[in-house]
This record gives C-alpha cells, sequence and structure tokens, in this order.
C-alpha cells in the first residue's frame, strides 16, 4: 500500500521497532519470554485488534469511545491503526509485543503502550515518521488533564500518520494551541457564514433581475399589441364613418374606452397579473371591434365569449376579426379556439397560418403557447396537434415539440435534448505484505523522562 505522506511512506518497508530499552536487553529478554511476552496473550491480542482495532487490557480505565474515534479517523485516511493498552510493562518491551501482534495481524501499524513505555511497529510508514508520531504522541500525553493521557498520545499519533497536523516535539504550552485552533474555527465558520450569505443574495438578486426582464419582455409584447389595437379602433372608424346607415357606433365606443382603459393601466403594470389583467381587457376590446365591424357590415354581431374563453386569433394576437372558430386535435382531446377570417382561410386552403413568435425568456415561442401576461394563448403544455378550421378542409399539422425553441421550418419547431452521465470513480486500496526483517533497529532516543501515564 501506497500513502503519499510527505514522501515518507513505502509500498513496502520493513518493520520499524521503537522502544525504551537498547536492542541487546530487548533481544535477551525476547529469547527468555517469548513464550509468555506479556500478561496478556498476545494472540488474543491480535484477534481482538484485527477485528475492533483496539484493544484494552482488562482492569486498565480507559476512554475507548475517544479510542475507537482516533482508530475511526486513522482508517478514514488509508490507515490501519491498532492500539493495544496493557496495564503493566511486557516483557522484551512495548515495541517487541507490538511486533508480535503485528506478526499475527500482517498488515497495518500497530502502536502499543504500557505502563512506562511505548512501542509501534509498521508495514505503512518508514522509520523517520513513526519517530515523528511518538515523539509528538509523549508532548501531547504529558500536556493532557488528568486520566486523558492515553486518549491524547493515540489521537495525537494519528495526526501525524494521516498528516492531520505537523509533528510536535515540544516548546510551546497547549493553551496556545488550543487558542489558534478556535481562532481558525471561528475564521471557518465564519467564512461558511460569509458565502451562504453571499450565495442567498446573489440568489436572490439573480431571480430578481430575471423577473425584472420578463415583466420587461411582456410589457413590451403587450404594448405591440396596444398598437396593433389602435390601428385596428382607427380602420373600423372610418368604416362605420363610411356607412352613415348604420346608426350604432356603442360597440365602437365601447371598444375605444376598453383600450383606453387598457393603455392608462400600462404604465403601471409591474406584475404577471396584471400584465395578464391587461390581456383580458384586451380580448374585450377585441369582440368590441368585431361587434362594430359587423354591424357596419350588415352582419350579426359575434356572441360575446364566455369568460373562460380567449376572444383572438390562435395565430397571432394582432389579427382583427377573430370571427371564426377552429379544432385543435391533440393526444389529450379537441380544444377550439378562435381564428381570425384570413387564416381561416388559408386552413379551409390547405395552407399552414404561421404563428407571431413572442419572446419568453430570450426565446421564440409561438404566441400560443406564450403565456397568457405575454399576450398568449397560454397553451403551455401544446405540443403536436392538429388544426381543421371550419368549412372543411384538410386538418393541418403542427409539431412545436413542447419546446420554447427559437429554429422554425416550415411550420414546425423542435429542440435537441442533450443529457450528461455522471461517472463516479472508485480507487480501491490494497495492502502490501510486511517485509521482516532479522536486523533490528536501534532503540529511539527519548528526551526527558519515561512517558507518565496519567489514569
Amino acid at each position: 500500500m501506497t500513502l503519499g505522506l510527505s514522501g515518507r511512506a513505502a509500498s513496502r518497508v520493513a518493520p520499524v521497532r521503537r522502544a525504551t530499552t537498547t536492542f541487546a536487553l530487548s533481544a535477551l529478554l525476547l529469547v527468555l519470554a517469548v513464550p509468555a511476552l506479556a500478561g496478556a496473550d498476545v494472540d488474543a491480542v491480535a484477534d481482538e485488534v484485527a477485528r475492533d482495532g483496539l484493544y484494552v487490557e482488562p482492569g486498565l480505565s480507559a476512554d475507548t469511545s475517544a479510542l475507537n474515534a482516533s482508530i475511526v479517523r486513522a482508517g478514514n485516511a488509508g490507515v490501519r491503526l491498532m492500539v493495544v493498552l496493557l496495564d503493566a510493562d511486557p516483557a522484551g518491551g512495548a515495541v517487541t509485543f507490538a511486533d508480535a501482534v503485528l506478526d499475527r495481524v500482517p498488515d497495518g501499524t500497530v502502536l502499543v503502550l504500557s505502563a512506562t513505555g511505548e512501542g509501534i511497529t509498521s508495514t505503512e510508514f518508514d522509520e523517520t515518521l513513526l519517530d515523528e508520531a511518538l515523539a509528538s504522541g509523549s508532548v501531547a500525553a504529558s500536556r493532557a488533564p488528568s486520566g486523558q493521557g492515553d486518549e491524547a498520545y493515540v489521537s495525537a499519533v494519528v495526526d501525524v500518520l494521516t498528516g492531520t497536523t505537523s509533528p510536535t516535539t515540544g516548546g510551546s504550552g497547549g493553551s496556545s494551541g488550543s487558542s489558534s485552533g478556535f481562532v481558525w474555527l471561528l475564521v471557518i465558520v465564519g467564512g461558511m457564514v460569509l458565502i451562504v450569505w453571499w450565495a442567498v443574495h446573489r440568489g436572490k438578486k439573480s431571480a430578481l433581475v430575471s423577473s425584472q426582464k420578463a415583466i420587461a419582455e411582456a410589457k413590451a409584447e403587450i404594448r405591440s399589441q396596444l398598437d396593433a389595437m389602435a390601428n385596428t379602433i382607427l380602420e373600423i372608424t372610418d368604416i362605420v364613418n363610411a356607412t352613415p346607415e348604420s346608426q350604432d357606433d356603442s360597440y365602437l365606443r365601447q371598444a375605444s374606452a376598453t383600450y383606453t382603459e387598457a393603455d392608462d393601466a400600462y404604465a403601471a403594470a409591474s406584475d404577471p397579473r396584471a400584465l395578464e389583467a391587461l390581456s383580458d381587457r384586451l380580448d374585450e376590446a377585441r369582440w368590441q371591434l368585431d361587434a362594430a365591424a359587423a354591424i357596419a357590415h350588415g352582419k350579426p354581431v359575434p356572441p360575446a365569449p364566455v369568460k373562460e374563453q380567449r376572444y383572438v386569433c390562435f395565430f397571432d394576437p394582432t389579427h382583427p376579426n377573430a370571427t371564426e372558430t377552429a379544432q385543435i386535435t391533440t393526444p389529450a382531446g379537441t380544444q377550439t379556439v378562435r381564428v381570425c377570417a384570413a387564416d381561416a382561410e388559408k386552413l379551409r386552403r390547405g395552407t399552414q397560418p404561421q404563428p407571431r413568435m413572442i419572446d419568453v425568456a430570450g426565446r421564440r415561442v409561438p404566441a400560443p403557447m406564450a403565456p397568457r401576461s405575454y399576450g398568449g394563448g397560454g397553451f403551455d403544455w401544446l405540443d403536436v396537434f392538429t388544426i381543421l378550421g371550419g368549412g372543411g378542409g384538410g386538418g393541418q399539422s403542427y409539431d412545436w415539440g413542447g419546446s420554447r425553441a427559437s429554429t422554425r421550418s416550415r411550420g414546425t419547431w423542435s429542440v435537441g435534448r442533450s443529457s450528461s452521465t455522471s461517472r463516479r470513480s472508485t480507487s480501491s486500496r490494497s495492502s502490501s505484505s510486511r517485509s521482516r526483517s532479522s536486523s533490528s533497529s536501534s532503540s529511539r532516543s527519548r528526551s526527558g523522562a519515561t512517558r507518565s501515564r496519567k489514569r
């Protein structure tokens, strides 16, 4: 197994043994005490740490929760750490006991803490890093509160082996490190709060800009329809004036009044609901204008539409005289819509009327599919359909793709859809066999007295 920890770990390294006794004494005690390296049974200890990662000799008080947390933290960083806590010093020393455990658990790092010594052996790390880990553990244990020496030692060893912190060699007091950590915690938390605030603020600002842009687009279309209606009013006024035998101009006056009210309300309209109300007022004025034109031409007044139906040309809201009906057939059923006389004639001749295109969110949308706040038909569900005008003729098929596509070709609008596939790669960690060495490493030179275990 290869771990990238400052270039100090190798895929295969000989186990590194550290102890507080000399090599000669360790070897002598090992020869004399192989059958019983310690009060604890090595096989039982090896079985337990292989399974749980932690062995605490019965009768020894320890915070197993904190110790397990450090072992799990090491495992999350790819380090298989096994910790053994012994109440007395084992025969041969802590490192000999650690080596014996690792003989039975052939991969990983074994840390043994005994009454007055500590030892570590590993197939994962080199001698230099293990020295630094033990040194950091000793310093942490000497600074720990009473009863927390072993827990602090293991945590410090994990810090060094996982690269969480730099090795500790002594010097400044623990309060300085705690204060520094607290300051960093405040900085991190403050940074996260700032990022969240910025994201929310930016999201609100973006939503406001999008909303303002949509209102501007909708008002531009409504303005175009108001201007078209003003021209229609002038045209019908000329027709009414040219037919003096037609004395009833009440519908023309009603249309003019409705138009004036809508035009006055236009400036104040600042949300979709107000624009939809404007669109409804334009529908009312369209029917009044058609009624005035019918009277001027001596024809029956077209029936007023029910509230739920729009009185507007299905293909183009700016077209006048939406006096004829057409049948739309979709997979979901049929629906009756109004069309202007010119588009109705095209349908009877078998010609496709082309719809007005309206800008919605920066895209060109056929008028029937545009929102009502844009003066459109509000049929945003419309996709593939056939429309047949009254009086016969072949039905004309449309495919608008259920989209807001901007490309038009012979009455068909389509959009391409792409999808991306997220791929998640995983890596597996393989362990290497421990390479045993017949030579023994020299004892680690420890500064100061032996580690004082606080229980």
